[in-house]
């Protein structure tokens, strides 16, 4: 239903303003605290570009916790409803790129290597946009290698919100509530990194760091889905 609704220009003009609503109100609401690592902070304050990766069911808690004035690219999926959620967190996003690391591989890395190369910290969800949840997908580790750009472990967790039965388990913000941001040590990766090897190590840290989060306010952390099977390397 709701992506009816989307497909059509008033729906999806009303849904793309009350979510942009809804987030300015997120955003002024939360109380937020912060633990990001030495060298990921200093990277982020030095204006060098970097690779930004949190799982997607944290997608919507990223615009009430991502600093504010900050430039941010984000990839996004070609669909209304990406659009639309794009168009949403323009306010934060600075620049958004149109693209799948799945569907549209290409245009979504040539998308990145563009926004980098002009300076932008670039954010991806490794498990987007349909899962498995919670499993590094080739695509951010293929960008990292390729560039040696910084890879940071970001995520972010709110007590309470709502967590939704979707394939991701979405967690919805609440206004008015607590939550904390942690930003892991950086990854490097190079060209002759193996790659099977670089997806679980990021997998791997990224998933602790996230669960990091949510032990800091008391919540019961987020079970990946099965490892994969058959990932070349």
């Amino acid at each position: 239903m709701l992506k009816s609704i989307v497909r059509s220009y008033i729906g999806y003009t009303i849904l793309t303003k009350v979510t942009r609503a809804y987030i300015r109100m997120l955003f002024a609401t939360i109380n937020i605290e912060r633990y990001i690592d030495q060298k990921s902070d200093a990277i982020i304050t030095s204006g060098e570009p970097f690779l930004v990766i949190f799982w997607h069911n944290r997608l919507g808690l990223i615009p009430s916790s991502w600093p504010r004035g900050k430039p941010l690219a984000m990839l996004h999926s070609s669909h209304s409803d990406g659009r639309m959620i794009s168009e949403a967190m323009s306010d934060f996003i600075t620049l958004p790129i149109e693209g799948s690391t799945r569907r549209k591989p290409m245009n979504a890395l040539r998308g990145m290597l563009r926004a980098l190369k002009k300076g932008y910290p670039v954010a991806i969800t490794p498990d987007g946009p349909r899962g498995p949840r919670m499993r590094c997908q080739p695509g951010v580790i293929e960008v990292a290698r390729y560039t040696g750009i910084p890879v940071l472990p970001f995520t972010c967790s709110l007590r309470p919100c709502i967590q939704i039965a979707s394939w991701d388990r979405f967690l919805f913000p609440l206004p008015f509530t607590n939550g904390v941001v942690m930003i892991g040590a950086p990854i490097h990766l190079t060209k002759e990194d193996n790659r099977e090897q670089a997806r679980l190590l990021v997998e791997g840290i990224l998933t602790n760091v996230t669960n990091a989060a949510d032990h800091y306010l008391g919540m019961e952390p987020t079970a990946p889905d099965p490892p994969q099977q058959g990932v070349s390397t």
